[in-house]
Formats: C-alpha cells, structure tokens, sequence
C-alpha cells in the first residue's frame, strides 16, 4: 500500500487536542455527610465493573481519536498497488452501433461494454493515458489522450449506443494512427464482434487487444421498406417490406402496417424459418397521407429492428417551360421525374415573360438567348443571360473539367472526372455570380443566387458531351431542379437512414426551424443557408421539420442486415495482442484507491459517537 499525499498525516497533531479538551472537566466538591455506610456498598458493587465503566465513559473520546484517524488517513489518500507486465498508453474504442442494443441477462451489450471500459480504466497504471474513440456511423474522438481517471469515468459513463450501424474499421484505422507503431500504445477494442469489414486487417498481428461482449441470441427485423406511388392510379401506393429471421428456431411473427391514428392496412402471419427472408409486396388504396408504420409484433433480444416507418406525401405538380432547340436527353429526363410537366417554347418575348413565370416555375432556354431576367427561376444551356455579372466572349474548343465544388448542394454526388467537351462557351463571372465547375479558360457551371433571382448557366451544349450518357446527368439535373425549384407542397418527406445527414430545400427564405424528434421534443435551429442540412437524425422514427409554413417529414430507419444479424457466423472474438520475443516488457503499478472506504468508515464513526451523545440528554 502507498500514501499519495503523506504530507496529510500532519493532522495527527489534532490528537493532542482532543486529549487536552477532554481533561477540561469540573472538579468535584467536597460535602459533609452524616454517615458513609451506603457510600460504601455502592462502592463495593462498582469496583467489580469499574474498567467496563471507565470504558464506556471514555468511549466517546476513543470515537473522537478514531474520527481524526481515519479522516487523516482519507486525506493520505492511501492505495493498494500492484505490478502489472503490461505498462502502456491505451486508445479505447468503444463500439456504439445499434447492435450494441441487444438485451442479454446482464443488461444490454452496451451496459455490459461500459463496465469493461471501466474495468479497463481501473487498471489503467500509474503516469499511463487513456484516449476513447466512439465507433459509430463516423468515428468519434470523444476524449483525447488523459491520465485523469475521474475525467475518463465520466466520460465513459456518459456514451450512449446509437440507432446507426456502425463503422468499427475506420474507428481502428483512426486509433492505429495515433499509436504510430509505438511499443508503448496499444488498442483496445470492447464491442460484439459484428464487424463485418474488419475481418480483413490483420488485427491479430499488430498492438490490439479485443474484448468482446456476448449475449442475446433471438433476432426477427424488418431489413427494408419502399413506399412509391403507383403510375396513373389516384391514392394508389406500392410496398415493398422484407422480414427475416436472423435466430436459430423457426418463429411464427404478426405483420402490422397502419397509418394515422393507427387505421390498420395491412395484417399478415409470417412463418419463418432460421435464416429466411420473406418478401412482402402490397398495394396500399384509399386517401393516404401522412406516416405509414410497419411493425412485426414479437419479444425477441433486439427490439430496434422490429418497426420501419415511412411517408406518404403527395408532390404538387412542377411546370416547366422549355424554350429553344429541341433536345431528346433533356426532354426524356424531365418528363421521368415525377409530378413534373413540360411545355415547350421555341422562343419567348421580353413582354410575355412575367406571364409565363405566373405559369411555370422554372423556364429552360436551351441554346437561345433569353431576355434580360430580373427574377424566377432559370435553367440556361449553352447561352449566356444579358447580365453583366456572367460576361461570354468567344468559344474554347475541348475544355477540360480542372476542379468542381463537390460540397456544393447542386453538385452532391456528381462525378466529373474526364467529362468530354466539343466546345464551351467562355463565361468569365464576375461579383454577384459564383463559379461552380471550372474549365479550361471558362466557368463550366456557374450560378446566380439572390432572393428574386435563381439562375444556373450550363456554358456547353449538352449534345456536344458526353454528359448525358454518363451516370452524373440526372443526379445533376436532379439537384438543379431542386435548388431552382425546391418543394412547393406543405408537406414533402425525406427517407435517410439512422446517422446520416439529410438536406432540406425551402422554398422561401428562412431563418429558424423547429425540428420535433421521435420522442416528441422539440428544438429550434438557426438555418444560415438554403439549403439546410440536418446532421442530427440519430434515432429511429420520424423527424418533424417546421420552417415558416412548410412542414417536412423525416423518416429515419435502420433497415441494415448487418446491425439486425445479432449472431453473425464471422464475429470477431476476444483476443490478445502477439508480444514479439525482442519487444522488452515495462512493468507498470496499478493503483486501486482506498479513501473512499476509509471515509465510509469514517461516516461510522461519527454516527456512533452521535448516538452516545443522545443516549446521555
């Protein structure tokens, strides 16, 4: 055992005092009496128990020394310490994923990784750091590297499995990379085991050490669900929902799908063998609106998969003026987005514009040249707008793509790489104008962004690239229809899955929305842009997004195999890192603290010496 603070012991000196303030007493008083016979023979029968009484009369001031004692013996702060061969910094990794939700007899695997992690951290040696990654959706550096125990406790303490799947491979690259290949590091993984892509690294080989965490055996979810609108038939939707069997014994599991005020649409009995997936394809008829509700009704070790939701919004109609040369790709495109209608124009006045604004939201000219545009929302195509913010002087012949904006919301998900160009028009942007693709000696895409004026300029003719052949075109024109055009309905929905972020598009400016989580709280968040995106959709369920007067939904589910397969064949088990034979081993002293249990005992103290003091008034 080691005193960490012996300086405390000073207080010993308080013993003295105790003793002087118990000698304090009144002297006693002389007092003639007429005779001493009954003096006597009480006398006599208390000189047989006269320790016992001088021990009960002195007991309070051995309290009152034992109190001092002790309490200087917390403040001494003493441990019992011992060796350990293994003296080294630890990353933890602590797996966050949804699966960690499983029930076991001992709590949930996430209860159950916890108690490791501090189990971990109390032994963690004297002058050693501890740094803790989360391995969620995206790793997570929760805590850097600290030696404060009582900081790292708390810290662990306070994590929390998420509804997401997780991603336990980058988590251990991010970990690996803060050892370096250190002697003096190591890695701690505490998680089930369900990995799936970790299987790869050479785990086993290297400085990791994995604590798996078991339990929960019995698994039936519902791994996917699609709502879509049924072509040409009014309040008619499709569905599409797969459960399967994730347990060793055959099960027999209730379908429910409901919709508003739990209006029952669909009941089905599904017999499921060990390993089997059972496709469910329904067509939903009547005025639908609002949240849809799949749930399969069993007790089984992993509830989270056992509902999925989903939306059903009615999009309002988008029309759209296209004006100019005629273009098979553009046409056949727009006219596959649905509740999109077409007109075409082959050219439009200056004097006949604000009537056609009235009529469409959103007018394409398509290798004409527009009048000068003042407001709306336009799309134009191998032309330039007569606006001295987007000049065009001359042609160059087979630019090439030199960079684009990826983080940009028109660009999310479009791949430029080696796009071929014929000839592209020289647009040079000036202030009040932003270049979204930059070519050789031209701005390929560049925008307009002001409050009465949305305006894209593509500065090439579609026809002349290669653009339309390639998987960019649509996702392209996909996300120009919605920042020209963002959604007019007052209610729209989103499907993400748990974790992941969702962008949201108003249709006028905002500055606040109020987002009201599955559970029914509310939160305000300022929107400094449009359009916005939520990066909070953590749980499962549906997320309601009010902005002004517009209401957007936001179905979050899990809907992922690898999560819902609780017991997969290739789980990863507990394994220790290979020492190599020429790597010396430093001995390291764990310290377990004693104080806390000295002060309970000091706590006793004080009670007894309370109740003597009222058992004598």
């Amino acid at each position: 055992m080691t005193w960490l603070n012996p300086i405390a012991f000073a207080f010993l000196a308080l013993i003295p005092v105790v003793l002087v303030l118990h000698a304090l007493r009144y002297r006693r008083r002389d007092v003639r009496v007429s005779t001493l016979f009954l003096w006597e023979s009480v006398l006599r029968e208390a000189h047989g128990s006269l320790g016992l009484q001088r021990l009960v009369q002195n007991l309070p001031l051995l309290l009152q020394l034992l109190l001092v004692c002790v309490l200087t013996a917390v403040l001494a702060n003493p441990v019992l310490t011992k060796t350990v061969a293994e003296n080294k910094d630890i990353v933890l990794v602590l797996d966050v994923s949804a699966s960690m939700q499983t029930r076991t007899p001992q709590g949930t695997r996430f209860s159950q990784a916890q108690q490791r992690a501090l189990d971990l951290l109390q032994e963690l040696p004297r002058g050693r750091q501890m740094a803790l990654i989360t391995a969620g959706r995206q790793p997570q550096v929760v805590s850097f590297y600290t030696s404060e125990k009582a900081v790292l406790r708390e810290v662990i303490t306070n994590q929390q499995p998420t509804d997401a799947p997780g991603n336990m491979r980058d988590a251990v690259l991010l970990a690996l990379s803060f050892t370096q290949g250190s002697g003096t590091q190591e890695v701690v993984i505490i998680g089930d085991g369900a990995y799936g892509a970790l299987l790869d690294l050479d785990l086993q080989h290297s400085q990791v050490r994995h604590i798996q965490v078991t339990g929960g055996e019995k698994n039936i979810g519902i791994t996917r669900m699609a709502l879509r609108k049924v072509p040409d038939a009014p309040d008619a939707y499709d569905m599409l929902i797969v459960v399967k069997n994730f347990s060793a014994q055959a099960v027999e599991v209730p379908l429910q799908v409901t919709a508003v005020l739990r209006k029952p649409l669909l009941e089905r009995y599904l017999q499921l063998q060990p390993g089997q997936e059972e496709v469910i394809v329904s067509t939903l008829t009547g005025p639908l609106k609002g949240i849809i509700q799949a749930e399969i009704v069993i007790d089984d070790d992993f509830p989270l998969d056992n509902r999925a939701y989903g939306v059903v919004a009615t999009p309002a109609q988008t029309w759209v003026l296209l004006v100019g040369e005629s273009n098979y790709f553009l046409e056949t495109l727009l006219t596959s987005f649905p509740g999109l209608l077409v007109n075409v124009a082959p050219q439009v006045a200056e004097e006949t514009l604000p009537r056609l604004l009235e009529a469409n939201q959103l007018i394409i000219f398509n290798g004409v040249q527009p009048p000068p545009l003042r407001r709306g929302n336009f799309l134009l195509l191998n032309t330039t707008p007569p606006d001295q913010r987007l000049p065009s002087h001359g042609t160059v012949t087979r630019p090439q793509v030199l960079d684009w904006q990826r983080q940009q919301p028109l660009l999310q998900f479009v791949e430029l790489t080696d796009l071929h160009i014929e000839e592209a028009l020289v647009v040079q942007p000036q202030a009040g104008a932003q270049s979204l693709i930059d070519g050789t000696g031209t701005s390929l895409l560049s925008v307009i962004d002001e409050p009465r004026l949305h305006l894209v300029t593509l500065a090439f003719d579609l026809m002349r690239s290669d653009l339309p052949l390639r998987v960019a075109f649509p996702i392209l024109l996909n996300n120009l229809l919605r920042w020209l055009n963002p959604q007019q309905d007052e209610m729209s929905a989103g499907y993400v899955q748990a974790g992941m972020s969702h962008t949201m598009f108003f249709d006028k400016p905002v500055t606040q929305a109020t987002v009201q989580d599955p559970q029914g709280k509310q939160r305000d968040y300022s929107v400094s842009g449009n359009p916005w995106i939520f990066t909070e959709a953590q749980r499962v369920g549906v997320y309601i997004v009010r902005a002004g007067e517009a209401k957007h939904y936001l179905v979050v589910n899990l809907l992922d195999e690898t999560e819902s397969d609780i017991n997969p064949a290739n789980k990863l088990p507990s394994f220790m890192p290979r020492s190599s034979n020429g790597t010396p081993q430093h001995a390291g002293i764990v310290e377990t603290p004693l104080w806390l249990y000295l002060l309970l005992g000091a706590v006793v103290v004080l009670l007894g010496e309370w109740y003597i003091w009222c058992r004598d008034f």
